[in-house]
């Protein structure tokens, strides 16, 4: 996508709406979630503007050890190769060694699908840039949403331009210079009025470097907090099942399984993985919110969703496949993208 199509309203194109409706048509029940996000801490140093995270009222905390334990041995034994989030709503890198401890962890019990993001301000520290290349990753994805100094550091809120991108760009020296296949590492680009003018120069830049570069529309967070897009219509009678919801298992930190990957405050609650296996609590997404979305029964989707638009950027873009086992689960099926991905 274009920038300029990036700051569009998403349903005034009907070619959109066809891709949408193209994504939503590949939709199938999956008796085991094929994506899990794990919040293994929900502590965040950045105060983004973007992003919900800034206004979440919930506990930051990290999850338990033992309940993290139990979520991956279920994985490594029901599904291998399932796409894991080691964290999503948090900084993963505040965690320390014990980051890369559970990592080596859930790859020790037959995890093999593992894949970071992180926002990049404590690569520099603490031999960060060796552990990610030393560890059983197999993609690393930086959120950065920004190419110049002064757009980066409005966007990241407290985040230094000075300190993040020299670390990044070094971690990718180093992957370049040791001709390494895994991690991958991926430069993601939300765009926004903010920044849509830098999109060409920052995917130059880092590919430049060998990253990927994952430039995609920014989303609501399910619209309950203060973050809008004009490009998100909620005044229409047009709508896909969320894919998102349909392919995704979110598990806070506390072992609560929520609505999705954007339910950053839990307002939605299937179960509580250390209470019940991750099996059950996913066929209970399933009546409770995974089936009502796939058969257009809108009234009986859970709140969160009802006034939520974020299914609207589904189907991210993603440049022509150079490492195998570097894409969501649904790529290799379609050669399409079907809108799975973390947004």
């Amino acid at each position: 996508m274009s920038q300029f199509t990036l700051l569009k309203k998403h349903l005034e194109d009907d070619a959109r709406r066809s891709k949408l409706l193209e994504i939503e048509a590949r939709l199938k029940p999956h008796p085991f979630p094929p994506q899990i996000v794990i919040e293994n801490t929900s502590y965040c140093n950045l105060k983004c503007i973007h992003c919900s995270h800034r206004e979440m009222i919930r506990p930051q905390q990290h999850m338990d050890r033992a309940l993290y334990n139990k979520i991956v041995e279920e994985i490594g034994r029901e599904m291998p190769m399932c796409e894991i989030w080691p964290t999503f709503y948090g900084e993963a890198f505040i965690m320390g060694d014990e980051l890369w401890d559970r990592l080596d962890y859930a790859d020790k019990v037959g995890c093999k699908n593992l894949v970071l993001n992180s926002n990049g301000t404590l690569l520099d520290r603490d031999d960060n840039i060796e552990k990610v290349l030393r560890s059983p990753l197999k993609r690393f994805i930086l959120s950065l949403d920004g190419f110049t100094k002064e757009t980066f550091e409005k966007i990241r809120a407290k985040a230094k331009w000075d300190v993040v991108y020299p670390a990044v760009e070094e971690l990718c020296r180093r992957r370049m210079e040791r001709g390494q296949t895994y991690p991958t590492i991926t430069a993601q680009f939300s765009v926004m009025k903010e920044n849509a003018h830098e999109a060409a120069a920052y995917r130059a830049h880092w590919q430049s470097f060998g990253a990927e570069v994952k430039v995609r529309p920014m989303l609501e967070w399910t619209a309950t907090g203060t973050v809008r897009t004009e490009t998100i219509d909620h005044n229409t009678d047009f709508r896909i099942a969320c894919p998102w919801g349909n392919n995704t298992m979110a598990i806070h930190q506390d072992g609560s399984v929520v609505s999705c990957a954007v339910d950053y405050e839990g307002m939605f609650k299937a179960g509580n993985v250390g209470e019940i296996t991750v099996k059950r609590a996913w066929e209970i997404l399933d009546e409770k919110l995974r089936k009502p979305h796939r058969e257009h029964r809108w009234q009986d989707i859970p709140n969160i969703c009802k006034g939520c638009g974020d299914w609207q950027v589904a189907g991210a873009d993603y440049e022509e496949q150079k490492v195998e086992g570097t894409r969501p689960f649904w790529y290799d099926e379609t050669k399409q993208p079907s809108g799975s991905e973390m947004p």
